[in-house]
């Protein structure tokens, strides 16, 4: 392979742009945004992509964050954001299971951020909506000059198999579905680089930009995970445990639904980046023996700085440190919430079901923590295995971009060439059943702590 291969990733709080020469050679940038508003992204990203030599760039892709809605080219409801909370129950008591099974091919999960929920809340909220897109709509817009996108970012609207957005249940809702941009396949080749924005980016003129994916699925195809049965953990700001199987599970409490191939049946975190980013800020970054720091009885933490998704999908919890003593040290906190982090996905998988048997993929940045690897392989009795390129989504980005212009002939070739597994971390037996006790107090903290939650946000 020859031809250089681009990917951009728009996250919650960086672009990330990843370019794979035809060598395998990987070259990488990032910039932080200042703001949370499209001229914040696109700066960002115009910053990192001047960080790289991009003349021989020879296709784009794209990936981002979803449950980021754009109304008007202007006013933006983050991921994190409760728009939605009051308008999902109305919308979930609608309609049947089968109805939805028919509109949008999977069942509506209890998830604030999806499109129904949050487009309602626009309606409801917003004077004159003439336009709503998603943050990679509009990085597509901004490198095209059009507005197209994937079938898989509006995902909970879009009918995957028909490539088209439901008409029923916006018609049933009152909503316009004309304020969205057209949809097309994620491997297409969707426009072309202006001249301006190559001007801007450094990009060349004419150059393909194919639509790409949301960070979630892009971030599967950047840790191989199309072959089907294989069982994965992507960390970030939320973090995303689960599988991809030959089956649908409609019945799920879990999320499920089709993939690129087969199904995909997982839950996602609301926290665990946040949660992980606060022990080190406020406590220290932890590492050393599994062992050791289990033989000094840490305290129990609740990750949920943002509240939480799956399995209890409550945006008003909040974290806590359970049984701190009159010796616990900083040292025994940033483990807990590590450990804390580790059980927000232990839970995750308990509610999923059976999961194939084997290794579980680990992808993202967290993959980097040795002791959080450690005690994720410990509390499943897995090995986790981490990958060389740790920013997967930008490369699931930069693979589908590949795809999209003919240079692998499918999707599994091009994982095959492209990603190769690094690190294997081992479980360790005489400490598992420790973690398994404290989980299972983990587990009842939240329960018994709901009601207070609830007064605390009334405060």
């Amino acid at each position: 392979m020859s031809k250089a291969l681009l990917g951009i990733d728009l996250g919650t709080s960086s672009i990330k742009v990843l370019l794979r020469h035809g060598d395998g050679r990987i070259e990488k940038a990032k910039a932080t945004y200042d703001e949370i508003s499209p001229s914040g992204w696109l700066h960002a990203m115009k910053t990192a992509l001047r960080m790289l030599d991009l003349t021989a760039v020879a296709a784009v892709s794209l990936s981002s964050q979803t449950g980021t809605y754009v109304v008007n080219g202007r006013d933006v409801i983050t991921w994190s954001d409760p728009a939605g909370k009051e308008e999902l129950p109305r919308i979930r008591g609608a309609f049947s299971a089968d109805t939805f099974l028919s509109e949008i091919g999977m069942p509506h999960p209890a998830i604030t951020s999806y499109p129904l929920p949050r487009l309602l809340y626009i309606k409801e909220h917003f004077e004159r909506v003439e336009r709503v897109c998603q943050p990679k709509d509009l990085i597509f817009t901004y490198l095209t000059g059009l507005r197209k996108t994937d079938v898989w970012t509006w995902r909970g609207l879009a009918h995957p198999e028909r490539r088209c957005y439901s008409k029923a249940l916006p018609d049933a809702l009152g909503l316009d579905i004309s304020w969205l941009p057209p949809l097309f396949d994620a491997a297409d080749v969707g426009g072309y680089v202006t001249e301006q924005a190559a001007a801007e980016t450094g990009l060349p003129a004419g150059t393909p930009v194919v639509l790409g994916l949301n960070d979630f699925f892009a971030g599967l195809v950047g840790m191989g995970v199309p072959s089907l049965a294989a069982v994965f953990d992507i960390t970030g700001t939320s973090e995303h445990f689960g599988t991809v199987e030959n089956t649908f599970t409609p019945e799920t409490g879990m999320v499920s639904g089709r993939f690129l191939t087969g199904f995909v049946h997982y839950g996602g975190t609301a926290s665990s980046g946040t949660s992980l980013a606060f022990g080190i800020r406020e406590l220290g970054a932890e590492q050393g023996a599994l062992g050791d720091h289990l033989a000094a009885d840490p305290p129990i933490f609740l990750p949920y700085l943002n509240g939480e998704r799956a399995p209890i999908f409550d945006p008003h919890a909040r974290g806590v440190f359970f049984g701190i003593g009159k010796d616990c040290t900083k040292a025994q906190m940033s483990y807990a919430v590590l450990e804390g982090v580790a059980f927000s996905i232990y839970h995750i998988a308990r509610h999923l079901g059976s999961l194939p048997e084997g290794d579980i993929l680990l992808g993202g940045g967290a993959a980097k923590d040795p002791l959080l690897c450690s005690i994720k392989a410990t509390l499943f009795d897995r090995r986790f295995v981490t990958l060389e390129e740790s920013d997967t989504s930008a490369l699931g980005a930069a693979i589908l971009a590949g795809c999209g212009i003919g240079v692998f002939a499918d999707l599994a070739a091009a994982t095959e060439a492209c990603v190769r597994r690094k690190t294997v971390h081992e479980p360790l037996p005489a400490w598992r059943n420790k973690l398994l006790a404290r989980f299972a107090i983990y587990e009842q903290l939240y329960t018994a702590l709901k009601p207070q939650f609830e007064q605390l946000k009334e405060i």
